[in-house]
Order: C-alpha cells, then structure tokens, then sequence
C-alpha cells in the first residue's frame, strides 16, 4: 500500500515540477517577449528619431550642405553620445554605468542584426523604390550601432574596424539612396560593393554572436575594453581586422569614403606642439571653469593628429582634442548633464561668438540655432562679402540651464578653411528667385558657398521661404541656376530640424 502511494505521491510531485517547470518556460517566454517588444519600440523610436535627424547630422551622416546648416553633430557621429563618450570612461564602474554598457551592446547586436537583414534585401530587390525603403533603414541601423559601439568602454583603435564597418555601409546606403533620388540607376559596380559591405558586416555579425556565446551570465561589461586573455568579445573585435584583405575600398560622396582620408587638411599651420603644451592650452581656452587634474589623454594620429587631454569640471570629466600643428581646439566635450533652460538664446549665442574669438575664429555669425533636451546646439560658418561660407562649420554646443559650453567641433573648419575671394554670380537674386517654386512666399535671400561632396563648392542663393505653413530653404547655383539642394524644416521632440 505504501509502495503505491509513494508511486503516486512520487507521479504527483514529478507532474508538480513538469507544471513548475513549464510555468517558469512561460514566464521566461513572456519576459523574453516583453523584453524584445521594448527593444523594438526603443529602436522604433530611434529610427523614427534618426530619419528626421539623419540628414541632420553633418559629420555623422554626409558632409553635404546640410552639414552646413543642421545641428551638432560629431565626426562620426553626434557629440552628444559619439564626441565624447566614446574617447573617455569613468573609473567608477558602479551599476549605472554596467547597465548602459550592457544596453548599448546589446542594442549593436540588434541593429547590426538589421543592417544584415536590409542588406541582404536591397541586393536581392531590383524594384527602386523597395531599395530606397532599405537604403534608409541601413542607414537609421548604422547610425544607431554607431552611436551604440562609442558607448563601450573600449579603446578605438580596438573597434576601429569594427566602427568602419557600421559607418560606411550606413553612408554607402546613403549615397546609392542618392543616387535613385536624382534618378540614377544603381550600377553593376554599385552591386558589387554592397554585396561586399554585406559580407563585411555578416563577419561582424558572426564575431558579435561569438562574443555573446562566451560571455557567461557574470560577464562584467565594464572590463570589456581590457586586454587580457579570454576577452571574448574584445578578441572577436580585433578579429575583424583580417576584414582589411578583402574589404572593399569605396570612394564615393560621402563622409566615411576610404578617399576621405587622403583629403588634405587646409586649415592647420604653424608649429608643432608638445602634449604638455596642449595640457597648458586647455587650461587657457577654459579657466573660466577652473579646471583641475589636467592631464595628457593620448595622441591620436588621423586626418588631423591631435593629442587629448582631460580634466574634471565642476566634478564631471571633460574632454578635448588639440591639433598638434598649430595647437588649435578640434573637439571639446563635458559630461555634464542640463535639467532645465535657464538662459536665452541670445545670451547663449554671444557667449558662444565670445568664445569663438579667443579661440582666434573671425568674422563667425550663427546659422541655425537647436534647443534640445536643454542644451542648444548652435551652427556658426564665417560671412565673407556678404556670403555665409558653409563648409568652414564650427559648431558649438551651450547648456541652457549653466550657461557652460558643453562642446565644440571644428573638423569642418579646419579641413576646409582657405582665403576665399568670392566670385561674381552670373545670376542675379531676382532671376535666382525665379527658379525657385512660385508657391514659397520667400521671405530671405542671401548668398552662400556650399559643400558639394568632399571636395568641391558652389556659390549659391540661399531662399528661405514658407509654404502651406511650412518653412523651406532652397539653394540655386549662382552661376548656372540650377536647384543644388532643398531643405524642409520639420519641428519635433528634438526641435527644430533640417530634411
């Protein structure tokens, strides 16, 4: 009797644990649902962001006209999350900082995932308008890991390859999007070089899914960027520079062809500097901010060598990048966070100018102005005879709540900035206004020099006008008439923007 109600109690607790178990399947189930519903809607949110900023982001997206008039934003990518953040890390690796290491990694994983699934469907569509839908969504994905990769607590020269990868088939979808726009036809040549971009990014793709495979469930995302044995996902990265032997070399329009880097840099002269030398001229460009424990941050050697340096402000880290021909202020960022707007434009804006003079830029005026999470983002280009010269960008970002200057980017400056004489235009304003639609009731004409690719410009008449409520500029070349580009301003969460 008692053998059989052993056998029964002993049935009845095993169907017990079968339920238990099957409950806690169906609650991971669900977890794991609710978890990748919330990384859909996270990187929804961000596409949806990014399409409306993607032409917005000069250094980040393309070095067109729009990086002339558009928002902050960092060579490769946007200072506020790829300026900074990506050259510097805390030394305190508390919960927080685990937590965003783990998010930003596992969000790459998921865009890079994408790029792969929207490559693999351009080269196998031959309808234009199916390509174009992916083309955009590479390059939301691409700016998205990008932006995500220089979060990681990770030297660059580890992710260099790594980076590359997401920027130039982000950019390369951008120029073949191009492309169809102005009713091109994408080549066999086109083809071949994002068959070999998707084949780049799959080595990626497997190297980020190896990495997750050795990573245990202690894995400390702090300590990624440590060179030391078994780092899964550091070796799985460096691996990637095997890439070099077949990776296809693509010099096309845009900011992260491998042709950009032979570009000659026409804005630096003057002697070479010391790392020491940057250290005591950070101090003089911000010792209004008192900084302290000023210190060497290393040289890193590109289309500009510059040597970092750090400091702590106000007890956040700062960061910069000084040119070590001439020792002039490249980059500048502050950690620091803005919680409320406590001062105006204007004010925000001449203080900005004010900067820029003791930094020894001449002749600057503001060209578009961006309030955004509490901090403005403020786009000066030099005026010379009248004409707004867009290439030479500095871009300054202020916090409304402090007044600080919180960053700087004059990459375009420095790369661009020549003695300019403007020439005649062959048309007048008027008969420039008559290439334009006759339904925006234009409300400012002025000339400007704009980029066109990497290394040419134009001389154009910038129109800015309204129609059906809506704000547009308009560029006619100055010398032939014709439309070199067109800008909507859309208003949204982040302000006002340029598409």
């Amino acid at each position: 009797m008692e053998d059989k109600n052993e056998k029964r109690l002993k049935k009845e607790h095993a169907k017990a644990e079968r339920y238990k178990a099957k409950a806690a399947a169906r609650r991971e189930k669900i977890r794991k649902k609710a978890e990748k519903k919330e990384q859909r809607e996270y990187c929804k949110q961000e596409r949806q962001r990014l399409k409306k900023e993607q032409k917005g982001k000069p250094d980040g997206v393309r070095r067109g006209l729009i990086a002339a008039v558009i928002t902050l934003a960092i060579s490769t990518a946007v200072l506020s999350g790829v300026l900074a953040y990506g050259n510097f890390y805390s030394e305190v690796s508390d919960s927080t900082l685990e937590t965003g290491y783990r998010k930003s990694f596992y969000d790459t994983v998921v865009q890079v995932d994408n790029m792969d699934l929207n490559l693999s469907k351009a080269l196998a569509s031959k309808d234009e308008r199916a390509v174009q839908t992916y083309l955009i969504d590479l390059a939301v994905n691409s700016e998205l890991a990008e932006n995500n990769l220089q979060q990681l607590p990770i030297e660059d020269e580890n992710k260099f390859y790594t980076t590359k990868i997401v920027n130039q088939v982000g950019d390369f979808a951008k120029y073949l999007n191009k492309k169809l726009v102005m009713g091109e036809e994408l080549s066999a040549t086109d083809y071949e070089n994002l068959k070999n971009l998707y084949n780049a990014n799959l080595a990626l793709k497997n190297a980020l899914q190896s990495a997750m495979r050795n990573m245990d469930g202690d894995y400390n995302f702090s300590d990624m960027g440590k060179a030391f044995g078994g780092n899964a996902l550091l070796d799985n990265f460096n691996r990637l520079q095997e890439l070099s032997v077949e990776y296809p070399e693509l010099i096309y329009d845009g900011p992260f062809s491998d042709g950009k880097d032979a570009r000659e840099i026409k804005g630096l002269s003057g002697e070479k500097i010391t790392s020491s030398e940057a250290e005591d001229i950070f101090t003089e460009y911000f010792a209004e901010y008192s900084p302290k424990n000023v210190r060497s941050a290393g040289k890193s050697t590109g289309a500009i060598t510059t040597f970092g340096v750090q400091a702590e402000i106000k007890g956040e880290t700062a960061y910069a990048q000084i040119s070590e021909t001439g020792g002039k202020l490249i980059m500048y960022a502050y950690a620091g966070s803005c919680r409320a707007v406590n001062y105006e434009q204007y004010y925000l804006t001449e203080k900005a100018l004010a900067f820029l003079e003791k930094l020894g830029f001449n002749d600057m005026r503001a060209v578009w102005v961006n309030l955004n999470n509490n901090v403005y983002t403020i786009n000066f280009a030099p005026e010379i005879s009248g004409a707004v010269i867009y290439p030479d960008l500095v871009k300054i970002r202020l916090c409304a709540e402090t007044g600080m200057i919180i960053g700087l980017e004059a990459t375009s400056y420095y790369t661009n900035h020549i003695e300019r004489e403007i020439a005649k235009p062959n048309l007048s304003a008027s008969e420039a206004r008559a290439k334009v639609s006759e339904d925006i009731a234009t409300e400012t004409v002025r000339l400007a020099v704009v980029p066109v690719g990497d290394s040419a410009e134009k001389l154009c008449y910038e129109f800015s006008g309204e129609l059906n409520g809506e704000t547009y500029y308009v560029y006619i070349d100055a010398i032939n008439g014709r439309q070199v580009e067109m800008f909507k301003v859309i208003e949204s969460e982040e302000g006002s923007l340029l598409m």
